[in-house]
């Protein structure tokens, strides 16, 4: 008989825990470069950071040696039919609720990255038209010639 799921549930709820937050802290990010907020994109990156870093950590305590399989096991789990699942323990019925639940929030954050991506290419190339208006702005308006005081007071009237 297999073992108890139980352990491997809890780290698979951490682990979507995990990914709902990066997937929040994904969409705060992408307000923040939509709003030009360096500070709040710079938090949520930190933040993005932090969260990645949690789930690496995560892969060695759901199989010791080897990375666990979340979403090729999820996908396997969503072809599967409701019967068989009404025969299952409730804790194997909460890890499958768990894999789908996985599966789609791995899809999200996939999407996500997407779009963050396409955002920075696009802030980046809006920075570069900007830094290369500026660098080329000396060419195209010379400071005016210093003018003789007799000049300057003709102007005056």
């Amino acid at each position: 008989m297999d073992k108890d799921p139980s352990p491997v549930n809890e780290l698979l709820e951490r682990r979507v825990t995990l990914m709902h937050e990066l997937a929040a802290s994904l969409e705060l990010a992408q307000v923040a470069i939509l709003h030009s907020d360096a500070r709040r994109l710079s938090v949520q990156t930190q933040r993005q950071q932090e969260l990645c870093e949690e789930l690496r950590r995560l892969v060695p305590e759901l199989v010791p040696g080897h990375a666990f399989p979340v979403a090729k096991t999820a996908r396997s789990v969503a072809r599967t039919h409701l019967g068989e699942t009404e025969a299952l323990s409730p804790a194997r019925q909460r890890q499958r609720a768990l894999l789908t639940e996985w599966l789609e929030i791995e899809t999200r954050v996939a999407d996500l990255n997407r779009a963050y991506g396409s955002l920075l290419r696009r802030a980046r190339r809006t920075v570069d038209i900007f830094c290369r208006v500026l660098a080329n702005s000396g060419v195209t308006y010379l400071p005016p010639a210093p003018q003789s005081p007799a000049a300057v007071e003709d102007s005056r009237g």
